[in-house]
């Protein structure tokens, strides 16, 4: 990794220190350690469920056995009556409260102007149900058993209807229709780009290679499950939730404002430790609500924990896209045109985040890093009775690259060009950027020649290919596999979002409090599931104010203490709460530095500061930054300048002018046992482009971990429901596979930089880049290795008995 950077701030006044970028320095660029982790790691973190209050009760759901079917009555009696149940909710209560509905905040309309057609997920199914797991009643009683006995009891009369799971049955003539007011399962219809030119390059094409491709639905599985404990305050009518979110402020929002219709100020959010989201715990969860209401209906404070099989029924999944897609190129191997039409499943009913990610994330990210001069994409947003799709790690981009990268591998293979040769021709150059492509996204700095050099260094290509032909006269099969692509981390301007009907901000906050013993407290509107916010926090902090590391505290998830901020997701922490900081601290040490000017009674200009320590050039005096903090809460001897106050506090805001560009090329090398369909990945090599780094260690962790998730998307994840029945095959790790550390391969990592302009640290989001890439790099290892027995496609996950079947289907 090069020159990763931190803050310099010129002594010179305040002019300089307002205008603080990150140059050098002491914290930022070095891999500091997390100062979380031995307590996380010896079991003194605090999680939701370690929430206890003596008083507590407990809420378990009755969800229904049925992916599509009328309900005809529902019976509570049986269970009301039951030893310890203190309440039975259904959708007839909730309607008769007048509460409120679940939100969308990211509405994606048809490419003709119209409306989407929006069902947002029920808190309670009312007269149907739309896919198992669907919430029909809560029983509230003293404990979790007597809850779940009482489940056991509520009496569900169906009538069984006809359902849809499979997208492409969904749009089909005569499909079962989800919603029957829409008339069809469209949600939307997004187009971009032009079909006749598209078309026209494409008859006109040297070579032209199709693929069908479904990139399968996905279930997130963070080691901790959704849990949330309320507790109501009659006297001063006040609810206090214990929740796992990455977005605290916005949790409380959409309960009070959209859901429960409370004042919010009456809501407060606490977001302890979390043990992993990867994007399910930032969405309106469906369950929240009711825990939130019940609270107050039974004046006890309510528990709930998902269990692990609930989680994988009723937790928001992710992909589950069909593609049928063309690519073209001329007789040297480049690009002339790319021809994408998606079918993006989204589920019975729109969560709240869900419409943007294939209609907005998915197109953006399409043509990758390659120069393509003719693009005719087409997505259709569908219905189907399955668990509702929202965000999971990579959000749309994963499903880019896989389209755009495999046919890139196809075509040179067919072309009988190596797949570095041909991604060398049509990568974009530094000089190209910032570049606009032709779905309307400007990719904002970058280098891909760089990328894919130091990708090739890293891994010694020529000798790969080299032990490719020595083993293949073994007759051991490898195969190496490329993918060269791009992320869209961080958030756009405010302003853009609202105008395309967006119900939150691309901002964030900050709060940077000097205490009177010079030590600081930053509050931060973010969430740390995982990602190293404090110590990544406190060194941009701490190098901006010049003191140590060690006086830096951060604070996030409480909407009591911390200030209104859009919370953690898309790679957007550091680049835009980073940025924050860094404006808050810079306001804070000009305001010390003022201090200590009059303190040392010389001009800002005489003034030298260094090591925690003022310095008049003049006289030699001294004054220590806990020693100006100090009189800066005495309030007995300031500057008299006009708007002089007493503290030594500032609150900032980022609000970016774009996002940003992540980007990375990965390569994996496989071997497949031909006789039985193993795939084993052996190596992986990755080179990411995440602008200015602050903290490698943690980023480089990002990055592996990335991997492992998408390496289980290549080899093994696969959320399958009945065709028929729509009944959820996979509803426990029994059959849901998860990556373990036995197919994990060897990983090696490097870094290069270019800065990102929409931020004042240069920083781009480094969280996503694995779940991106390894799917299409795996999957065009496997190819490589198979393609000489006629091999041509194999949909992931590349379990041992799909590859087997496409080599005897091929033979």
């Amino acid at each position: 990794m090069t020159n990763t950077h931190s803050p310099r701030l010129s002594p010179e006044g305040v002019a300089g220190i307002e205008t603080a970028t990150i140059t050098d320095g002491i914290y930022i660029g070095k891999p500091l350690l997390r100062p979380e982790d031995a307590r996380l790691l010896t079991g003194r973190g605090q999680y939701v469920d370690d929430v206890r209050f003596p008083d507590a009760v407990h809420c378990v759901f009755v969800r229904s056995e049925h992916a599509h079917a009328r309900i005809l009555a529902i019976s509570s009696e049986v269970a009301e009556k039951m030893d310890g149940v203190l309440r039975v909710i259904t959708a007839r209560d909730w309607a008769a409260a007048g509460l409120g509905e679940l939100t969308i905040v990211h509405p994606m309309p048809f490419s003709d102007g119209r409306p989407m057609n929006s069902a947002t997920r029920p808190v309670f199914a009312q007269d149907r149900v739309r896919h198992v797991g669907d919430i029909i009643a809560a029983v509230i009683a003293e404990t979790r058993e007597q809850a779940q006995d009482a489940v056991e009891a509520v009496f569900v009369e169906y009538e069984d209807l006809p359902c849809v799971v499979d997208v492409r049955d969904a749009v089909s003539p005569g499909s079962p229709l989800v919603h029957e007011r829409f008339g069809s399962n469209l949600v939307f219809d997004v187009k971009k780009g032009d079909q006749a030119k598209t078309l026209a390059a494409l008859e006109n094409a040297f070579k032209v290679v199709e693929l069908k491709i479904t990139n399968q639905r996905l279930a997130a599985n963070p080691i901790e499950p959704r849990a949330y404990t309320c507790r109501y305050e009659p006297g001063d009518e006040r609810y206090t939730l214990y929740g796992c979110t990455q977005q605290p402020h916005y949790l409380r929002r959409w309960l009070a404002v959209y859901a429960l219709f409370i004042p919010e100020h009456k809501l407060q959010v606490i977001s302890p430790n979390v043990g992993g989201s990867f994007g399910i715990k930032g969405n309106f969860p469906v369950e929240v609500a009711t825990i939130v209401w019940s609270s107050k209906l039974v004046g006890r404070p309510v528990r709930w924990t998902a269990t692990r099989s609930e989680s994988l029924m009723s937790d928001t999944q992710a992909r589950d896209h069909y593609s049928e897609a063309k690519m073209g190129f001329d007789a040297e191997g480049r690009i002339v045109a790319l021809y994408v039409d998606t079918l993006a499943a989204l589920g019975g009913y729109l969560s709240n985040f869900a419409p943007s990610i294939p209609g907005n994330s998915y197109p953006q990210t399409i043509t990758g890093l390659y120069k393509t001069p003719n693009l005719y994409f087409r997505v259709r947003g569908v219905y189907t009775n399955t668990v509702p799709v929202d965000a999971y790690r990579g959000s749309g981009r994963p499903e880019a690259t896989l389209v755009n990268e495999r046919l890139l591998e196809n075509g040179a293979r067919e072309l009988g060009l190596d797949v570095v040769e041909v991604r060398r021709r049509n990568l974009l150059a530094a000089s190209d950027f910032p570049y606009k492509n032709l779905s309307g996204r400007t990719y904002d700095s970058g280098n891909p020649p760089a990328l894919l050099d130091k990708l090739l260094e890293i891994s010694d290509y020529p000798a790969l290919r080299a032990e490719q032909a020595r083993l293949r006269q073994e007759g051991v099969v490898m195969g190496i596999g490329l993918a060269c692509f791009l992320d869209k981390a961080g958030t756009g301007p405010s302003a853009n979002l609202a105008s395309r009907g967006g119900l939150h901000g691309g901002y964030e906050s900050a709060v940077v409090r000097v205490h009177s013993d010079g030590r600081v407290s930053v509050f931060a509107g973010t969430h740390c599931h995982g990602q190293g916010h404090q110590i990544t926090y406190a060194a941009i902090a701490a190098q901006t104010l010049g003191i140590p590391i060690e006086d830096i505290a951060v604070q996030e998830g409480d909407t009591d203490k911390i200030p209104f901020g859009n919370g953690t997701w898309g790679g957007r922490s550091v680049s835009v709460a980073g940025s924050a900081i860094l404006k808050a601290a810079s306001q804070v040490r000009t305001k010390a530095t003022r201090l200590a000017a009059h303190l040392l009674r010389c001009p800002v200009s005489e003034l030298q500061y260094e090591g925690g320590v003022f310095r008049s050039l003049a006289s030699g005096e001294e004054k220590s930054f806990r020693q100006v903090a100090d009189v800066a809460y005495h309030g007995a001897n300031l500057p008299t300048d006009e708007g002089f106050t007493p503290g030594l506090e500032a609150t900032a805001f980022h609000d970016p002018p774009d996002s940003n560009d992540p980007q990375a090329m990965h390569l994996a090398v496989v071997l497949v046992d031909e006789s039985t369909g193993t795939v084993k990945l052996d190596r992986y090599f990755a080179v990411d482009d995440c602008g200015v780094i602050i903290n490698p260690m943690i980023v480089e962790g990002q990055v592996q971990g990335g991997l492992a998730q998408g390496i289980g998307q290549a080899l093994m994840e696969r959320v399958v429901y009945d065709r028929e029945s729509g009944q959820l095959l996979t509803g426990s790790f029994m059959d849901y596979a998860m990556p373990r550390a036995d197919v994990m391969p060897v990983l090696r990592t490097a870094f290069i930089e270019t800065r990102a302009p929409s931020n004042p640290l240069g920083a781009k989001g480094g969280s996503e880049s694995g779940t991106i890439g390894a799917p299409a790099a795996i999957s065009n290892a496997v190819m490589d290795a198979l393609w000489r027995r006629g091999v041509r496609h194999i949909d992931p996950p590349l379990t041992s008995e799909r590859v087997w079947r496409a080599l005897r289907e091929a033979a």
